[in-house]
Formats: structure tokens, sequence, C-alpha cells
């Protein structure tokens, strides 16, 4: 059973040698493969248009992404160098991603971005129990 989130994300600092910058990054991949891999797949548009940025990405990307492995790799590359602190964005921008965060998609019906927020603590303690 899961420990409290503060708990968790102790033990994955701990776990990441004290970096909290490294903690801080592996945790901003671990939301971009959540969103990105709990997204739909039509055409690929929607998974290959997830966007990090530490300001608020604009606009939308021509890039089809039918595995999410582009999208995934795009973002953690994005993220060397980033330290903690301030605010990072994993934003998605085509027009409908507000109707397939709510349901519009059977594919998705409970969202992205909802189900990888719930499910991050699980998800850091998975993170950390790999590097034992």
């Amino acid at each position: 059973m899961a420990g409290s989130f503060s708990a968790d994300l102790t033990n994955f600092i701990r776990h990441t040698g004290g970096n909290i910058d490294k903690a801080h990054r592996m945790a901003i991949v671990l939301v971009a493969q959540g969103v990105v891999m709990g997204s739909p797949v039509d055409t690929g548009r929607f998974r290959g248009n997830w966007q990090f940025g530490k300001v608020l990405p604009q606009g939308t990307l021509p890039t089809l992404d039918t595995s999410g492995a582009a999208a995934i790799a795009r973002i953690a590359g994005q993220t060397v160098g980033v330290k903690a602190g301030g605010e990072v964005w994993v934003v998605n921008n085509l027009p409908y991603a507000g109707k397939l965060e709510y349901g519009y998609s059977q594919q998705a019906p409970s969202g992205m971005v909802r189900v990888t927020l719930s499910n991050l603590p699980a998800a850091l303690e998975n993170y950390v129990r790999g590097l034992q």
C-alpha cells in the first residue's frame, strides 16, 4: 500500500542522491508519459502535440505520433538542465484537448491529465522501486 505523497516524494528525492533537480525532471517525465500514453489515438496528432515549457507553450505542432514515443522523448530532452522551483508546463494546445480531457473519447473517458495526476504518487513510488 502506498504511503503519503510527501513520504513517496521524500523517498524519490533520497533515491536520486538528494538531487532535487533530478527528481523534479523525472517527475516531469513521468507526467509526460502519463498524459501522452493516456491520450486517445486516431491519427497521432493529439499525442504528438503534448508540449513542455518553462513558460506556457503556445500554438500547436505539426507532429503525428501514434506511439507517443517521439513526444515523450522530445519532452524528456527539453527537461535537461531544468532546475526545481517555479512553474513548468506540460500542455496540449489543440482546440479539442478540453473535450478529450472531459470524456469525449471512449479511449480516454476519464481524461489524461486528471488520471495522470491521481496516479503520480504511485508512478513516483514505482520509479523509486526500480532504482533499488
